[in-house]
Parts: C-alpha cells; sequence; structure tokens
C-alpha cells in the first residue's frame, strides 16, 4: 500500500473545488492516507457517481488513515489517475459518503507519483450518478440568505423594509406585499446577477448597523 503525508482535505457531501472551501468548513490535517493509482474511467465514477466497492478494497484501507490529532478514519483513501486526484471516504457497505478535492500542490505532487505507482483495478459498482451543483457555493449562500431575509420580512410584516428591497432590486416601487414576495423568490430561482449581489451586501450592511 502506498502513502501520502501531510495534507489538507475537507470532507464534503457535494465535491466542490479546493478554492470553493469555506472557512466555516471542517477542513481536516491528514498526517496519512493510502494513496491509490486507478484508470482513468474509474476515476471519473469515483468523481461523478456514488459507487460501491467492495468489501477487499475497503479491508485494505482500513483504519489506515491518520489525523492531525491521531484520531483514524476508517475508510478513506486519495485516488488519482495521474491526471487528476481526489480524496473519498467510505461506509462500512463500501458506498462513498464524501469526497474532497486537493489544494493545488497537492494534486500536482500526487499525480507526479502515479509514474511510479501501478494501477490497482477496484471492484466497484454504480449505486447512482451524484448530485450536480450548477452554482458555485457563494452563489448557493447568498440566494439562501436572500430566501430567509425576504421569508422573514413578509412572514413578519415588515413590509416597509420588503418595500425598499424591492425598490433596490426592480427599481419600481408597488403596495401589494404578496406581489413583492413572489416576484422575488422567483428572481432567485434565475442566476444571480449584480442586482442580487448588491441586495445582499444590503443586507449585509443592515446586520452589521444592528
Amino acid at each position: 500500500m502506498d502513502y501520502y503525508y501531510d495534507l489538507y482535505i475537507n470532507f464534503l457531501e457535494n465535491y466542490c473545488m479546493f478554492y470553493e472551501w469555506d472557512e466555516d468548513d471542517n477542513l481536516e490535517y491528514v498526517k496519512k492516507i493510502p494513496l491509490v493509482h486507478v484508470d482513468a474511467k474509474t476515476y471519473l465514477n469515483f468523481r461523478s457517481k456514488i459507487v460501491k466497492v467492495d468489501a477487499s478494497f475497503l479491508k485494505t484501507i482500513l483504519n489506515k488513515t491518520k489525523l492531525k490529532d491521531n484520531t483514524i478514519l476508517k475508510y478513506a483513501a486519495l485516488v488519482s489517475d495521474g491526471k487528476n486526484s481526489m480524496a473519498l471516504e467510505f461506509n462500512d457497505e463500501g458506498e462513498t459518503i464524501s469526497k474532497s478535492s486537493l489544494i493545488l500542490d497537492d494534486e500536482i505532487n500526487i499525480n507526479e507519483f502515479m509514474y511510479n505507482i501501478s494501477v490497482t483495478k477496484i471492484d466497484y459498482e454504480v449505486i447512482k450518478k451524484d448530485k450536480i451543483i450548477k452554482e458555485t457555493r457563494q452563489e448557493t449562500k447568498i440566494k439562501k440568505i436572500l430566501k430567509l431575509e425576504i421569508l422573514n420580512m413578509y412572514q413578519n410584516k415588515e413590509y416597509s423594509k420588503l418595500k425598499y428591497i424591492y425598490l433596490e432590486w426592480f427599481d419600481k416601487l408597488i403596495d401589494k406585499p404578496e406581489v413583492m414576495y413572489s416576484e422575488m423568490l422567483k428572481k432567485l430561482k434565475g442566476n444571480l446577477g449584480s442586482k442580487e449581489y448588491a441586495i445582499y451586501e444590503l443586507i449585509k450592511l443592515s446586520y452589521n448597523n444592528v
């Protein structure tokens, strides 16, 4: 078994690139983790789908990932096809439960190591396609905050605040709270533009002034 040492991983249910990691994420410093060279098809399936690996592979990685605080991850490993690399965590049945991209320097180093490591054939089955996230994590976060704020204003009957946000957003003024509320939510179903980012900054500013 080959290993890689001293790197950060960010196991998330939905895979995202390292530059989208959030300050609230639970980054883990890994002292040691199994490193497996796989073929391109296997890597693609591991990256884009939920898979179930067989018991023999689980046995080879059992309790072999150690964190900085000496915590042991039961089933975790790095996989690489020589061009791309990622970390995976599995449950007791062998299904992927979380994935992590890698910091660029680590990914480059791991890909270079693959020249000296033989490809391992892993027996697995595809369970289902992984959830495809079309928005960045920042966009998802902004939409969530905007929806929550709009909902609170509407439910608490803070119509003057709702009217002000609506005016800033749509450049027009109406006196129908239910219409404003409906149009705002409908707008958030699409892509974020400069107006939505401006409203988000406005709401953040209101937090700071409390």
